[in-house]
């Protein structure tokens, strides 16, 4: 049975618009994320265990747009490179919970700095471009940019990235790697029946955990 559930906070949803181009139906709610673990898969419905513990069972939408995060470092962020950077405020400091770097058919998606839900405590998300990359001891300080908003205004953040955190790579992929035991995370909108559909599923790969 489709599990409904309340739409969480942010205007601007990270895996929605990367999936934008890819789905041309009408959006009559604002899609929400799910995260969790798949228990079974089958050509048109996907069943996952929450991280919450609990079980929910979703219809994929014809459109399904699946993306793959794979390991990565902190030696791999590099200027010029497209990421996102979900942080917490320390003090007068803001502090990546973890990285994602875009492969470059991604670059320029769901840019800006915006409310993300990652933990109960607020925090952001920032996809933008890495302007300079400094080495303060085993931390990253990182200057990125990005442009946001109808007006495309330009803007800007400097976000310290611990080794310690997650880092991984995002590419797109395809519904094979959709396979019990991966750890997802779901963008779920209901359609006009008011039943949740994913539209897009963002999946772990080569042992790495879907951060964001």
């Amino acid at each position: 049975m489709p599990a409904t559930r309340r739409a969480l906070p942010g205007a601007i949803l990270l895996i929605a618009t990367l999936v934008a181009a890819s789905s041309s139906s009408a959006r009559a709610q604002e899609p929400y994320r799910v995260r969790g673990k798949i228990t079974s898969v089958a050509a048109d419905q996907l069943v996952i265990t929450s991280r919450e513990g609990e079980v929910m069972g979703f219809p994929l939408s014809p459109d399904l747009g699946v993306f793959a995060v794979a390991p990565a470092t902190i030696d791999d962020i590099k200027q010029r490179q497209f990421v996102g950077l979900t942080t917490v405020a320390s003090g007068d400091r803001q502090v990546a919970l973890e990285a994602h770097l875009f492969a470059d058919d991604l670059r320029g998606l769901g840019e800006g700095h915006y409310p993300w839900d990652l933990v109960e405590k607020p925090n952001m998300m920032t996809n933008a471009t890495v302007a300079e990359v400094k080495e303060v001891g085993a931390d990253r300080e990182l200057k990125v940019s990005y442009r946001e908003g109808e007006a495309k205004v330009q803007g800007s953040q400097t976000i310290y990235v611990p080794p310690s955190v997650p880092i991984v790579r995002m590419a797109k992929a395809d519904r094979s790697l959709l396979a019990p035991g991966k750890d997802v995370v779901l963008l779920v909108r209901p359609d006009r029946d008011q039943i949740p559909v994913v539209i897009a599923a963002v999946v772990g790969d080569r042992g790495a955990k879907p951060p964001m």
